[in-house]
Order: C-alpha cells, then structure tokens, then sequence
C-alpha cells in the first residue's frame, strides 16, 4: 500500500514538473514583435546636377531641403520585412535590386521581402533616364549602397515594439489632373511620335482654360498610417500613404517636396528629433492621375509646405484613433510578371529620327513634339517585353500592396475594395519604374499618361492583369495567418 502511494505522489509530483515545464518553455517561446527604423542623407554630393521629373533638361545648382532614404523593418520573430522610401522621382529594378543584395547579405533579411520605393518628387537627381533628363550615372553609384545602409542600420536598430494601423480621409490636396476637353482643344502631339492617335483629354489644363469640361477619373483620398511605438509607448515611427503626385517647390534646387516637409513636421508634432530612434515616412499612393491642384478654382493655392501640414494633421487625427498590438503576423509575397512593351513601328522611328535630325539637331527638346520624338527614337532599341515585380505585404490585419508604376485612383481604389484586409496601403513606384498604367478604357480618350514613351510603354492591357495578381498576392499572405477581422 504503502509503495503504491509512493508511486502515486511520484507519478503527480512528475506531471507537476512538466506542465511546470511545459509552461515555462512556452513563455520563453512566445514571439516578441520587433521594429526598427533609419535614415541615411542622399542629398547629391555635388551640383550641377540634372533633376528628373520635368519633360526638359532641368539642372539644379543647389539643394533646398535634405534628401534621405527612410526605412523600417519589422519582425514578428519568425519572419522580417523591410520598408525603404527614396526621396526620388523614380529609381529603376536594377539599382533597387543591387541595394536589395547589399542589405539581404548584411541583414539576412531575404530580397523578396523588401519594399523599396521611390516618392516621385520631382526635385531629385535623375535616378532613371525619362523625357529630357539622363540619369546621372554616378549618383546612382552613390545611391546604391545608401539605400541598403538604412535597411542595415533599421535592423540592427530593432528593439521590442507595438503596431498598430489606421486611416483618415485628407481631400483637401488630391485632385483628378486629367480633364475631359471639348473637342480639338486637348494637346495633341503627332501620332507617330506617341502611339495614340486620339485624345480627348488633357493633362493640367489650368484654371482659367474655358475649354475643360470635367476631371474624368476617381481620386483617393485616404491617408493611411501603419504606426510604430516602443513598448512604454513612445513613437518609433510610422509610415504613411498619400495620392498626391507632388506639390512643386517653385525653383530650381533639389527638394524632398511635401514627402520630406511631411516627416520633418511629424517629428517635430510628435516632439522627437527626426532620426533614431523616431523615423516618419511618407510614401506615394496611387496619384498616375491625381495632384494637389483643383482646376475648378481660380484662386487655388499649395505648395509642399500647406500639403505637408494637412496630411500631418490628418496623420495626428489618425493616430489618435490607433489601436496598438504588442505582437502582430507579418507575410509577404512577390511575384514576377512579363507584360509586352509598346514599341514604336519602323515607320514611326524613321519619321521620329529624321525629325530629331532636321529641327533638333543637338540641342535639348523644347516641346511635346520634340520630346516625344526624341522618346520614339530612344525606344527604338528598347526589348519587346519587360518584367515587372510585384508585392503584398501583411502586418496583422494591415497589408500593403505595390505597384512598380505610376498607378491611378481608380486601380488603387479597386485593389483596396478586393483586398481581404480590413486596411490596405497601395504604395506605387515599389521595386523598378515601369511607367504610367491607365486602365484599358483610357487609351480610348488619350492624355498625356498614355503617350508611348519611356514612362509610359507596357502593353495597354497591364492594368487590369496587374490588380489581377495583387488581389492574388493579398489572398495569399492572408492565408497564412487566417484570423483576419471583417472589414467594416
């Protein structure tokens, strides 16, 4: 009797020790959410230096306001993704994938899950040759290596952290710029020299033009904030998400634009220094055919400073409305696509070419006709296809999808209604620079953002086969991790 109490007590004191055990072993497991966040100054070393974004040669001789390259990682203590924004108008695939390998082998942060994007100012050093500005070869050596020292220094600067996300509607400086014009009256370049013989809408037609009828596309209004705090509640930094294409800076320099007024106010209303441990970021949404100018008024004023500060107080009005998760599932899913070029004819080469020849010479192009036959010839040598990549990214029940292009209201808005989030951010020039995307329908009306060029070139129907694969990527990363709240 005895022996087999014995045994007994034995046996429950041994249950005891391993559910003690047990239990302690699952504390010591439980994943810790980590963020970190840097900035590294890429302002150009040295002037004169070309600025892209302008269809004509546009030199800088100095810098107006500091550029950087703004990063995030974050890791949920199984996976890490990491978020880069350049203060550029755009950056080409094979410089963002050489800054990718520098950081994946400094970090071990795989490259199919890093976001690396461009803000679309228009007041940066040419980082890809576009219209009448070549890329300037040596900042992009520069460049290169800068872009993967932020991701490096965001990781190694990780620390235990909370996420949450949120969003505000901000209409005041996002504006469609593609009107519908009466007839003869939009800008109509030769055919042979854009690939579009119709167009019945223009591009920034202005205030007083009596000829506009009507903006003829949806904009996106929302600003969207994915909000970092450290444990004791103390801002890390955020990344956030407007459709405003830029706002201008009125003189020739290099400039950040709104982009990098927005960070510096958030900083200063948040009350940290810009800089580790606190980085704001704010990247491009959707804005292939939105800016912050409203042509139905005559009166209409903004600059990078007034759209700075709106989108910082709706970012304030955000956050105050943020819930805080102390550990969240991150996912991320690439994917490769190959979408046929539109590539000028034979005949419209030659024409372009003795164009170039007998009213251009040497000189810079002056015009739209100049400029885009000089795009023509350029294109002429260009591959009949090009790969694009593409990504979904999920933070919880946030995600965030990319497009390489210049993406419009309209797609953005679509791939936000069939994402199976309950909060979704479409961040555009992500991974490469692969032109204007217009849905297939606007081909049929024309403007500016259709025009066969180096910014605007892959077949005309990548639109619709691009959401296609981004609704697919958001489907599967929610997958992964099933538990996502309904959208209200």
């Amino acid at each position: 009797m005895l022996v087999e109490w014995t045994k007994n007590v034995a046996g429950i004191g041994l249950a005891f020790v391993l559910i003690a055990f047990t239990a302690i072993e699952v504390r010591a497991a439980a994943p810790v959410f980590k963020a970190g966040a840097a900035l590294v100054d890429v302002s150009p070393p040295t002037f004169p230096i070309r600025t892209a974004g302008n269809l004509t040669l546009t030199i800088a001789e100095k810098s107006l306001d500091p550029l950087y390259v703004r990063a995030i990682v974050l890791d949920d203590g199984a996976t890490a993704a990491a978020v880069a924004v350049i203060d550029s108008c755009m950056v080409d695939r094979e410089t963002i994938d050489a800054a990718k390998a520098i950081a994946s082998r400094e970090t071990g942060i795989p490259p199919e899950r890093m976001l690396i994007s461009s803000t679309h100012t228009h007041s940066a050093p040419a980082a890809y040759s576009c219209h009448g500005n070549d890329v300037e070869p040596a900042y992009v050596e520069f460049l290169i290596p800068r872009i993967a020292q932020a991701i490096t220094s965001a990781w190694n600067h990780r620390v235990p952290a909370r996420v949450g996300w949120a969003k505000v509607d901000c209409p005041r400086f996002v504006y469609c710029r593609r009107w519908l014009m009466k007839p003869g009256t939009a800008e109509n370049p030769p055919a042979a020299f854009t690939g579009q013989p119709v167009n019945l809408v223009m591009m920034n037609p202005g205030a007083s033009n009596p000829n506009k009828i009507r903006p003829v596309g949806p904009v996106d209004p929302a600003v969207t904030v994915l909000s970092l705090q450290t444990i004791d509640g103390k801002p890390l930094g955020l990344l956030a998400n407007y459709s405003a294409h830029y706002a201008g800076v009125g003189e020739p320099g290099v400039s950040a634009d709104y982009f990098g007024e927005y960070c510096r106010v958030m900083a200063r209303d948040l009350g940290v220094e810009e800089g580790q441990p606190f980085v704001a970021i704010l990247s491009n949404g959707t804005s292939g055919d939105a800016n912050c100018i409203d042509f139905s008024k005559s009166d209409w004023k903004s600059d990078r400073f007034t759209v700075a500060r709106e989108v910082a107080d709706k970012t304030l009005e955000a956050l105050r409305s943020t819930t805080y998760h102390d550990w969240a599932p991150i996912a991320m899913a690439e994917r490769a696509q190959t979408f046929s070029v539109r590539k000028p004819s034979e005949r419209d080469v030659k024409l372009a070419r003795e164009y170039m020849t007998n009213t251009v010479g040497e000189r810079p192009t002056r015009n739209w006709e100049e400029n885009y036959a000089r795009e023509t010839v350029k294109m002429a040598d260009w591959p009949a296809e090009k790969e694009v990549k593409l990504q979904a990214l999920r933070i919880g029940d946030f995600a965030i999808a990319t497009s390489p292009c210049e993406t419009y209201g309209s797609t953005g808005l679509a791939i936000k209604e069939a994402s199976p989030f309950p909060l979704t951010m479409v961040i555009e020039l992500a991974n490469g620079c692969n032109g204007y995307l217009p849905p297939p329908d606007q081909f049929e009306v024309g403007e500016y953002s259709t025009w066969r060029a180096r910014s605007s070139y892959l077949e005309k129907g990548a639109e619709p086969m691009i959401r296609a694969t981004l609704d697919e990527l958001l489907d599967e990363v929610a997958q992964q991790h099933p538990a996502i709240e309904a959208k209200k």
